[in-house]
């Protein structure tokens, strides 16, 4: 048969020939290579039954039939050397896969770029290339970075990884799969910030950073420095003009300035300004009676900032946004000689997501690239760009291959596509589709039709309804008065999905139904009608840690110790996980407050000697103290109760068994023992164990909790055994899928009213607009003039946010659209028009 294959083999032949080379072909799977057999004969299929179980399973058999064909002699391909003739051979069977196969098996020297649509496989192109460079190029694994959106998917590649590994070793047996997974803690698949954390800490000392760099979110010393530098602005500004305060920030109150202040320093941080480029950018001018209100917001935003760089020396420490903001720095001052103290050698970088990467990692990916004559894999999809608020330029691809070729560096943007759609059904694809082509003719959408490298998605699939998709036209003023229509809509879904999955076995991947929103507070509404209604649901929304009932439940026990006086803070301590009362608040209050002398027999009803830790927070630090009443309580005990308790009372209890009602109040109890470990570790990166007081604590818990929305809660890996309406915003939907989606709510406007501050793409102008409602508004003069463009970027980024919605779908969507606010801007419901004439 020619060469033997190291990594993968196309045979296309008749049935005759395939059995005769069946020992052979067996032999070759045997060794761990990849077996696509082609034929026109289903007889093959017959032959090997009992191999394609075991082959299947390792992923290293695929067979495709077309039984109206003549195949008179037979063909190799031997490890995608010759392309052309393998995708003359994918012509004839539609469901190979063949941009898949080319993407796997292109030429190690290559810079490839991705374009890939929704639910396309491109985790599985990534994997399956990375198998390539291992088995067939033999990289060592140390020589591959791989930066993902998430931790989430990071964990979940390796895991892939991992297993495709051990699964090849044990149909083998050979040695070189055990040798490469032992080497796989050395490939680097990490996020964004995870890779230039571990970049900065060799090269950070170039910027004045020692070698344990650590991270911090410095959200109460910003705030801090915002307060202070407003004192002295103020201070200043009253002894030389005559006025007061409340006419220079009208129509704000002191503490809403403060808020808006923090929020438009975030966003230069997230929109990637390097601090030279915050220190140095326009803000213009001002119409009469704004002058001094551009004046402060210039003043006070370029005087924190230069604190915070002071800060993060002296301290050796970094926020979570800043990490790529200081190797940009690097870059800038040193350039790729910088990165020649790196210790390890970075032949290969993928990147996810690449849609979603701003100016700055750009600029980083190219670096590294000149650097160490990387080899780069970028995959994404532009039509899911939708983090343009935290900086991410939707157009990364056009960017990188300017920036390549800057360098004299090509990278191939032409050839790989991929458009095979293996989430959502044909019937739903297409109707969908008259929806993304009107996008598209708008400009709203970057979605081209021709035939040639079309974005227009291709189902794999049938669908198991006739009509999948129901758009429910509906115009209400308020939310509240569609919860008549969308709850009836949710357990109906809901209803058929628990339905489908009560057939499935132990193992079966279970079907999900999920309701996703565009805002957080959307989805909490969402989330308290179906507790109304008694539907088990489950609310995932992006940065909820320090909101989340264990961080919550803490700092009512940290209350408590703090103020043991305070017959409010000790009576919130012993209703919760750390208390045991059976009496109620009412008993506790005169017309004066809360009865002082109820206090001892409150402290009585805690779980834990309330006294002792008392006495003992006087001579032993806190955090040890702490650590001592969690395992004398054992908080997740009672949320376990607790949450049984909740799960027998639901609508559908009795739809499972009570072994399952046991297993989903124990896994919720094991999140929340998994976020308190968590909470522990902040406080550790936070705080020295010795010297920090409980008063120290918390406050910051107390600041976190009211700004902190990045930080994410641990989620639990064990399976599932209960069904849950799944609350989500878009956002955090991206990379996930439903069998049904439900979109609630479609009548908000894409450029709400709201205070804000935008910049030009060269980063040297600002822009700001304060407005309060029914009080009225300030801005500078380069607002009006970055509006129309903001407007413009507004609708089409709005546009891919219900791109990314609605093909999370795999077999039902439903969407309700709320026509309240059609006449006047543009809105989801908008988008969803009928009449293209609207």
């Amino acid at each position: 048969m020619g060469n033997a294959p190291e990594y993968s083999l196309v045979v296309y032949a008749d049935f005759s020939y395939i059995q005769t080379e069946m020992d052979k072909l067996c032999l070759y799977m045997n060794s761990g290579v990849k077996l696509l057999l082609f034929t026109n004969s289903g007889k093959v299929k017959e032959i090997i039954e009992i191999l394609q179980k075991e082959y299947q399973k390792t992923k290293l058999l695929y067979i495709f039939v077309n039984e109206g064909l003549e195949i008179h002699n037979p063909i190799q391909v031997v490890d995608g050397v010759n392309l052309q003739l393998a995708e003359e051979i994918s012509k004839y069977f539609h469901e190979f896969n063949f941009d898949q196969y080319k993407i796997e098996h292109a030429p190690l020297a290559e810079n490839i770029m991705v374009k890939a649509g929704a639910g396309t496989g491109k985790t599985t192109v990534m994997i399956d290339r990375i198998l390539f460079l291992l088995i067939k190029e033999r990289l060592d694994p140390s020589e591959i970075v791989m930066i993902t959106f998430t931790r989430e998917a990071s964990r979940n590649m390796y895991r892939k990884l991992r297993q495709e590994l051990f699964s090849r070793f044990n149909l083998t047996g050979a040695k070189e799969y055990i040798q490469w997974i032992e080497k796989l803690n050395n490939m680097r698949i990490q996020t964004i910030h995870s890779f230039a954390k571990s970049l900065l800490r060799e090269i950070g000392s170039l910027r004045g950073y020692g070698l344990n760099v650590r991270l911090r979110s410095f959200t109460m010393e910003k705030r801090r420095w915002i307060e202070e530098e407003l004192d002295t602005y103020f201070q200043s500004e009253l002894e030389t003009v005559q006025g007061n305060i409340e006419t220079i920030i009208s129509p704000l109150k002191m503490y809403e300035l403060i808020d808006i202040i923090y929020d438009f320093w975030e966003k230069f941080e997230q929109k990637g300004f390097t601090s030279n480029e915050i220190l140095n950018a326009s803000f213009g001018t001002a119409p009469k009676g704004h002058e001094k209100m551009n004046e402060l917001l210039e003043t006070v935003i370029r005087k924190v900032e230069k604190r915070f760089t002071k800060a993060k020396v002296t301290e050796n420490s970094l926020s979570l946004s800043d990490l790529s903001r200081e190797m940009d720095q690097i870059q800038e001052q040193y350039g790729q000689e910088a990165f020649k103290h790196v210790s390890s050698k970075i032949s290969y970088l993928f990147v996810d997501e690449f849609q979603d990467s701003d100016d700055i990692q750009i600029r980083l990916f190219v670096t590294i690239q000149e650097a160490f004559s990387s080899k780069l894999f970028v995959v994404g999809d532009i039509k899911q760009s939708i983090y343009r608020f935290r900086g991410a330029n939707h157009t990364a691809f056009e960017e990188i291959t300017k920036l390549l070729k800057q360098r004299n560096v090509s990278i191939n943007d032409k050839d790989y596509y991929l458009q095979k759609n293996y989430r959502t059904g044909k019937t739903l694809l297409d109707k969908m589709d008259s929806y993304f082509s009107w996008w598209g003719q708008k400009k709203f959408l970057a979605y081209q039709t021709e035939m040639e490298n079309s974005d227009k998605l291709i189902g794999m699939f049938g669908s198991d309804d006739e009509d999948p998709l129901t758009i429910d036209n509906k115009k209400e003023e308020q939310k509240e008065q569609m919860k008549r229509y969308i709850i009836p809509e949710i357990r109906a879904g809901f209803k058929r999905v628990k339905e489908m999955n009560s057939e499935k076995g132990p193992f079966d991947e279970r079907e999900k139904f999920a309701v996703l929103t565009r805002t957080i507070e959307e989805a909490r509404i969402i989330e308290s009608w179906c507790r109304e209604a008694k539907l088990l649901t489950k609310l995932e929304v992006g940065g909820s840690f320090y909101r989340s009932k264990p961080v919550r439940d803490f700092h009512s026990l940290i209350l408590g110790l703090l103020y043991p006086n305070d017959a409010k803070f000790v009576s919130n301590l012993v209703y919760g996980p750390y208390g045991k009362a059976s009496f109620t608040l009412q008993g506790l209050i005169s017309e004066k407050g809360y009865l002082l002398e109820k206090n001892d027999y409150i402290k009585g009803q805690t779980s834990f000697d309330f006294l002792k830790y008392q006495k003992q927070l006087k001579v032993v630090p806190v955090l040890s103290v702490l650590r001592r009443i969690l395992e004398q309580r054992k908080p997740s005990q009672w949320i376990y109760s607790r949450r049984l308790d909740e799960l027998r009372e639901l609508q559908e209890a009795s739809e499972y068994t009570e072994e399952q009602l046991i297993q989903g109040a124990f896994k919720h109890a094991q999140q929340y023992e998994l976020n308190l470990g968590k909470l522990f570790e902040k406080m550790h990166q936070s705080f020295s164990e010795e010297f920090v007081s409980l008063a120290q604590i918390e406050k910051w818990l107390q600041v976190n909790i009211a700004t902190n929305r990045d930080e994410e809660e641990v989620i639990h890996d064990v399976e599932d055994v209960l069904d849950y309406v799944h609350i989500t915003t878009v956002h955090r939907s991206k990379g996930l899928e439903y069998y049904t989606v439900l979109i609630p709510f479609t009548e908000r406007v894409f450029t709400p009213p709201f205070s804000k501050i935008i910049f030009n793409k060269e980063k040297d102008k600002v822009g700001w607009l304060i407005q309060k409602q029914n009080a009225g508004m300030k801005s500078n003069n380069f607002y009006d003039e970055l509006y129309r463009h903001e407007n413009l970027e507004s609708i089409q980024e709005e546009t891919r946010l219900l791109y990314v919605a609605m093909t999370r779908a795999k077999q039902r969507l439903v969407i309700h659209r709320n026509r309240k606010n059609d006449n006047y801007n543009w809105t989801w419901s908008k988008l969803l028009s009928t009449d293209r004439g609207e």
